[in-house]
């Protein structure tokens, strides 16, 4: 079907709507902040770690889905390269996670949280070379402005050494790509599947694979001591069902690139955190850049609309 035409038979979302899903974004922005929190205070290995969140938050999902007859019915008649897209998508989040928190335990908080926020980078080149996007100028120079100031953040003291900050850094920019294919994949299935739906099967494929990696791994899936069980199910809870699935709902309504350059507050959040709750302290390049940042989401969301994008 052509562009134009698929364009056409696709109901717009209202102001309204999308006035609610930015609403909702935003508080699960806030929820997501709080991730390297939890990754910190546990000793898991980050693999390990990763499939507990997964496995407890498709364990959470199963009564929403089966305990719904439309839900069961939809989940029945999906077609087959729905059900395809939605395991690429759980592939991608799978090790999304596993490299974030690689990331958050080897690097700062902040430096982590904003290399993973470079997702609208590789969001916003892939829909303009699938010319589902256009770019003004304004709106350019948001996301080149908000990229700006994660790069500030990001460039503290060791922190593009070589060692361990360095595979941090690398690690969340890897996380950057594999969010970022998470999250073009969601825009396109989010359109004629639910969000109980999609975000079961994509949670559910994330935790099959990533338990299938500790089993051919060197760790152990159990073992680790009630804390770690805990942290996984807070975020499970808190940064899954609050934050992502947020996020897979939004799809609907908003843009991908919004979404991503909202997203790139979550260090300004997370860095605040840090500093209450591990007494991590910013630098002052971290503070310009966080200000930086909330100029950068502020020109791109302001300008976006009458960019046509």
């Amino acid at each position: 079907m052509p562009q134009n035409e698929r364009a056409e038979s696709t109901p717009q979302p209202t102001a309204a709507e999308r006035r609610r899903a930015l609403a909702l974004v935003w508080l699960a922005v806030f929820f997501v902040s709080t991730a390297s929190l939890f990754v910190r205070w546990s000793n898991a290995p980050s693999l390990v770690l990763a499939a507990y969140r997964k496995i407890f938050v498709t364990l959470l999902l199963v009564p929403a889905l089966f305990g719904n007859r439309e839900r069961r019915q939809e989940l029945r008649s999906l077609k087959k390269g729905t059900v395809l897209w939605c395991l690429l998508s759980g592939t991608f989040l799978a090790i999304h996670f596993w490299t974030y928190f690689l990331s958050v335990n080897n690097t700062t908080v902040t430096a982590s949280q904003v290399l993973v926020g470079t997702e609208v980078l590789f969001v916003a080149l892939a829909m303009a070379l699938a010319g589902r996007e256009r770019y003004g100028v304004w709106s350019r120079a948001g996301i080149a402005v908000a990229l700006l100031g994660a790069l500030l953040v990001a460039y503290t003291p060791g922190g593009f050494s070589t060692g361990g900050m360095l595979f941090g850094n690398l690690c969340g920019i890897l996380a950057a790509a594999m969010q970022a294919g998470y999250s073009l994949v969601g825009t396109k299935v989010r359109v004629g599947v639910s969000n109980t739906v999609y975000t079961f099967l994509v949670y559910g494929t994330s935790a099959v694979v990533l338990t299938t990696m500790v089993l051919f791994s060197p760790y152990s899936l159990v073992g680790y001591g009630w804390i770690n069980y805990l942290m996984g199910f807070l975020m499970a809870v808190f940064n899954s069902l609050l934050g992502h699935s947020i996020f897979n709902w939004s799809f609907k309504y908003l843009s991908p690139t919004l979404v991503a350059v909202m997203k790139l507050f979550q260090p300004v959040l997370s860095t605040i955190w840090a500093l209450l709750l591990l007494s991590e302290l910013p630098a002052v390049n971290q503070v310009i850049g966080g200000a930086v940042v909330i100029l950068g989401i502020y020109l791109y969301i302001k300008h976006k609309d009458a960019a046509g994008s």
